[in-house]
């Protein structure tokens, strides 16, 4: 009987370490899968179809690309050198181009009429292709305030190993507000543009985001995005609080603007200031500082939907 008892004893033994044995298997196999997985990842956000300083035309393929009007200018892309995280950021200096004339874009892509003022008044269906921008109360003009800006954010970003897509690099680029969403849309992770407010006040009210007003959270392709967007000026609002910079109110105002109504990206235009704001380099190296900050926030947070993105743009692209 005791011969039995420890036979079987013997038996059950062996059976749960052969179980043991088929999980721990199972096991080291699954975090191969997941480290290759994770590894292909990595590798896909490292991969880069561009070179550094190559010149990025507007695609007519591209969606949305017909309803550009001033299409002959180019974009510019710069690679990090060191620590790549295979993010490209796409930078918009605010306005900077010239002979704009009479031309002008739909406001929305489905050609709706503006839900809101701004530039362009509610009701319209059409605004100008882009506009002039605002002077500074010290004469100095905006598009010469966010080119500075924009070149030094390019650096910043590159050297904590973002890719960089300089939308305006020049005093002048001809590209519309369309071409320039459009070219973002298909070639950046993220677009920013950059911009101060010209809103005639005599101090400075401090930085907000334009926020997407409530009518248009409906329309395509903004009812696919307006929460990407409104989670990047969030971020990028943070940042900016971080280096202690001057926020206007809860640092958000709602506009309708054709970047965001043409956006397929996370997507902002961010006001860092108006008038009669300090403009000199180290204001903007801190409003750099700031920007950087709350891109980084929001990379780390939505890095999964950032690589969603990435690949479904590669298979069209394919």
């Amino acid at each position: 009987m005791k011969l039995n008892r420890n036979g079987r004893i013997l038996r059950v033994f062996a059976i749960l370490l052969v179980m043991l044995m088929i999980v721990s298997n199972l096991l080291v196999e699954t975090q191969a899968k997941t480290s290759k997985k994770n590894s292909e990842k990595t590798d896909q956000r490292s991969e880069c179809a561009y070179k550094n300083k190559e010149k990025i035309y507007l695609n007519k393929n591209w969606k949305y690309a017909d309803h550009a009007k001033i299409t002959s200018g180019y974009a510019v892309f710069y690679k990090a050198k060191k620590n790549r995280k295979g993010i490209i950021v796409g930078i918009n200096a605010g306005h900077g181009t010239s002979n704009v004339g009479s031309r002008k874009t739909l406001c929305h892509p489905d050609g709706s009429a503006k839900v809101t003022g701004g530039t362009t008044s509610a009701g319209s269906t059409k605004a100008i292709a882009v506009s002039g921008g605002m002077t500074f109360h010290d004469g100095t003009r905006e598009s010469t305030v966010t080119l500075r800006m924009a070149k030094i954010l390019k650096k910043k970003l590159l050297a904590e190993g973002y890719d960089v897509l300089m939308i305006r690099n020049s005093k002048d680029v001809q590209l519309d507000n369309v071409a320039r969403t459009v070219i973002c849309n298909n070639v950046a992770d993220c677009h920013i543009a950059l911009h101060w407010d010209g809103d005639g006040l005599r101090y400075d009210k401090g930085c907000f985001y334009i926020g997407v007003p409530e009518k248009l959270k409906s329309m395509k392709p903004v009812k696919n995005h307006w929460e990407e967007h409104e989670a990047l000026g969030k971020a990028l609002i943070k940042g900016l609080k971080r280096e202690k910079i001057k926020i206007n109110g809860k640092g958000r105002m709602a506009v309708d603007l054709t970047q965001t109504s043409y956006s397929t990206i996370p997507s902002v235009d961010v006001e860092l200031g108006n008038q009669a704001s300090d403009h000199s380099n180290p204001t903007l190296v801190k409003l750099a500082d700031g920007l950087a900050r709350g891109i980084d926030r929001y990379m780390k947070k939505n890095l999964q939907m950032i690589e969603r993105d990435a690949i479904e743009k590669a298979k069209r692209e394919g």
